[in-house]
């Protein structure tokens, strides 16, 4: 399963990035910016994790640049709690199938792990049919 990570906050991606790299089908590729959103165009990944600091700022418009040329990505969503509130109006529209929160809780994150995982798994044994 390759994973595209944008995180301007250096600890928050390492974080991430190493506990991602405990799982062997894992390929974690790091990115910023809008040249990170832009390796989706290079190459096809089968998740994104993004992280969102405020509607305004720049994770925002990443989020928004992404959605603009491909909206099938499965896409988590880093983010402190409050902003989680506010994205979570627009959680459909922007197709995010789940959300983050930081500073980032090892159970909470190996939990969202477990779920793509699992959704991975079944979309696969449903393609092998």
């Amino acid at each position: 399963m390759d994973i595209l990570l944008i995180e301007r906050d250096q600890l928050i991606r390492d974080l991430v990035k190493v506990g991602l790299q405990q799982f062997p089908e894992f390929t974690v590729m790091c990115g910023e910016g809008y040249a990170g959103v832009n390796e989706l165009r290079q190459r096809s990944f089968d998740c994104v994790f993004l992280g969102v600091d405020s509607l305004q700022g720049e994770g925002m418009k990443l989020l928004r640049h992404l959605r603009q040329f491909d909206r099938t990505t499965e896409l988590v969503v880093m983010t402190s709690h409050r902003m989680a509130k506010d994205l979570a109006g627009e959680k459909s529209k922007l197709n995010i199938a789940a959300m983050l929160n930081t500073p980032i809780e090892a159970t909470e994150f190996f939990r969202l792990v477990g779920r793509i995982r699992a959704r991975r798994a079944e979309a696969e044994a449903v393609r092998s049919l």
